[in-house]
């Protein structure tokens, strides 16, 4: 992969059994809307891509509002694997030390140019995981332990097994 764009999600739709999202690019505003098949493989390569769809609410234990959100179990601990806001993106890493002020994040390795860099809590949220099994989990911590720093709560309807859609609703 040559590089990066930012890109907002502007609908989502289910085509049979694929699914796509209407993308509006921030770098590149004048291409207009792009839609795109969500798992792809690019030409010539083995891997295939992802794109993460919008985030979660976040809340504290007890917090929880009837929506679809993500429940942190208190403070930050050492190998939380975490999204970092930063450059009006999220950047990929992991929670190498904690203390009054801030927590330090070692970025994953290139393309997102590693390093370690200080962050403020407001600006974490757990990193999440995808799988055709499972969907979207909170995956376990890198410090040994089987641990999750929060919890992917579903709605209420989505548990009831309905079929309405977030636009719906609205």
């Amino acid at each position: 992969m040559q590089g990066y764009s930012f890109f907002s999600i502007t609908k989502i739709i289910n085509r049979g059994k694929a699914l796509f999202y209407d993308l509006e690019y921030l770098d590149f505003t004048e291409e207009g809307i792009h839609t795109t098949k969500v798992f792809q493989k690019c030409h010539g390569e083995n891997e295939t891509h992802l794109m993460r769809h919008e985030s979660q609410v976040l809340c504290g234990e007890g917090e929880q509002e009837d929506l679809d959100v993500v429940v942190v179990h208190g403070l930050w601990k050492v190998g939380d694997l975490v999204d970092w806001w930063k450059d009006d993106c999220y950047w990929s890493g992991t929670v190498r030390e904690v203390n009054e002020e801030f927590e330090t994040v070692k970025l994953l390795p290139k393309p997102y140019e590693g390093g370690s860099y200080d962050a403020v809590f407001k600006d974490l949220r757990p990193s999440l995981e995808w799988s055709l099994e499972d969907g979207w989990i909170v995956p376990f911590s890198k410090d040994g332990e089987k641990r999750q720093c929060a919890n992917l709560m579903k709605l209420p309807s989505e548990m009831k097994g309905e079929d309405e859609t977030r636009e719906e609703k609205r």
